[in-house]
C-alpha cells in the first residue's frame, strides 16, 4: 500500500469557495490497483471562520500549489465549525496527475 499528503491552495464546496487556513487530501492506493478506490481518500480542512456544513454528501473542488485541479463527492464525517473531515465517496478526479 503507498499513500499520499496532498496540500490544497483552494477549495470550493458544492460550487461555493471557501477560505481555509489549512487543507489537505490524504490518498491511498492499495496493492494491485490502479488507482484510488472510491472511499481511498479523504479531505482534512481548516477554516478560519466557522463554516456550517450539513453531515451529508458534498463535492470538493480544489487546486494544490502546483496547479493540479482535484474533484469529487466525499462525506462529511466531522466538523466543529472550524475542522471539517470528510471521507471519499466516489472517483477523485485528477488524482493521476496529482501523483505522477
Amino acid at each position: 500500500m503507498k499513500s499520499w499528503r496532498l496540500l490544497l491552495r483552494t477549495l470550493r464546496i458544492n460550487d461555493v469557495p471557501v477560505e481555509v487556513t489549512y487543507a489537505d487530501l490524504f490518498v491511498v492506493l492499495r496493492d494491485g490497483e490502479l488507482c484510488p478506490g472510491p472511499n481511498d481518500w479523504e479531505a482534512t480542512v481548516t477554516t478560519p471562520e466557522r463554516c456550517h456544513l450539513p453531515p451529508s454528501r458534498h463535492h470538493l473542488h480544489a487546486h494544490t500549489p502546483d496547479g493540479v485541479i482535484l474533484a469529487g463527492p466525499a462525506l462529511l464525517v466531522f466538523s466543529d465549525g472550524h475542522q471539517h473531515h470528510f471521507r471519499g465517496d466516489g472517483a477523485l478526479v485528477g488524482v493521476d496527475e496529482a501523483l505522477a
